[in-house]
């Protein structure tokens, strides 16, 4: 009987660390089995494509976390990275150089503030002001190119974004960058604490002492600058400007979280787990293109993959 019951326990733990680690495990099982599946897959050049491309989506996807931890969502991510795209290209046309970063860059953070103002000092619910805020912002792209391309090939940016840096490819640099800096905010900081903390109920965190509306407008305004940064490294990846891109980001970031393991009512999410999430999903797609998967399915399968994950870490 104690024996039975000893391995009752081992068996349990096992059991939490799988689902507690699930994406990991399932990342690592389908990078060595795309190694058998095709042998294009396993080469330094695609392995650099995968890796590049994805970055994107990562820095977008962490952006996406800190929101989801606090309860929140923002549908506007693509529409950011629109925007970015489009006005970042503007300005380095007209000469502002590394300028037009930290412009841009700014602008991000204040929409941001004004998205978390609407959730947090209006009421409004975070699906509806992002919402809004995703139309806004489309929009604007829209007049700003005034249905032209602006072409920025041969500027610094493209040459940067499309350059090495001690031999990791400078997009995967920042992505790096940025996993370390809120991996270390939020694991370290009075406000990572803050921000798990209202996402697991907001009326107790208020009554501990934390500033609810304030960290919900930096969260939001912190998640923009994610956005930003992301659409800021499409712009260097393009060589233009085009108010064509971004749509459906948020639905990739939003399927990183949650196959990292966050929780959509809040209160919890990793970091890591959701750059995992994002590889995962972009070795996935990665392996469907090089077995000549049309695009479609792969759509099917994205939605598949993202039931299967929330119904996996609801068993925990």
């Amino acid at each position: 009987m104690g024996t039975t019951k000893l391995e009752n326990n081992h068996m349990k733990k096992y059991m939490e660390f799988v689902l507690s680690n699930f994406v990991i495990i399932a990342f690592v099982v389908l990078f060595i089995a795309s190694c058998f599946l095709t042998p294009a897959f396993l080469t330094v050049n695609n392995i650099k494509s995968v890796l590049i491309q994805n970055s994107i989506y990562a820095i977008c996807a962490i952006g996406m976390l800190l929101i989801i931890i606090t309860g929140g969502i923002d549908l506007s991510t693509g529409s950011y990275v629109c925007i970015i795209v489009c006005l970042t290209a503007g300005l380095i046309q007209k000469n502002y150089g590394v300028v037009a970063i930290l412009i841009v860059l700014a602008l991000a953070l204040v929409i941001g503030a004004i998205s978390g103002i609407m959730v947090a000092i209006l009421n409004i619910a975070p699906f509806i002001a992002t919402l809004a805020m995703t139309t806004i912002l489309k929009g604007v792209a829209y007049m700003y190119q005034t249905g032209q391309s602006r072409r920025i090939d041969g500027t610094f940016l493209p040459n940067w974004v499309k350059a090495s840096t001690l031999g990791i490819p400078n997009p995967v640099l920042v992505m790096i960058i940025v996993f370390l800096v809120f991996l270390f905010v939020l694991n370290r900081t009075r406000y990572g604490r803050g921000i798990y903390a209202i996402g697991g109920n907001k009326q107790t965190a208020y009554l501990a002492g934390i500033p609810v509306k304030r960290y919900l407008i930096l969260t939001y305004a912190l998640g923009g600058l994610c956005f930003a940064i992301a659409g800021v490294l499409l712009c260097g990846r393009l060589g233009m400007g085009t108010a064509t891109v971004g749509d459906g980001y948020e639905m990739d970031a939003i399927a990183s979280v949650v196959i990292g393991g966050a929780s959509m009512n809040g209160g919890s999410g990793s970091v890591v787990k959701t750059i995992v999430g994002a590889m995962l999903m972009g070795v996935l797609y990665n392996i469907m293109n090089l077995m000549g998967v049309a695009s479609y399915p792969q759509m099917v399968l994205k939605g598949i993959v993202i039931v299967l994950a929330v119904l996996l870490y609801k068993t925990k």
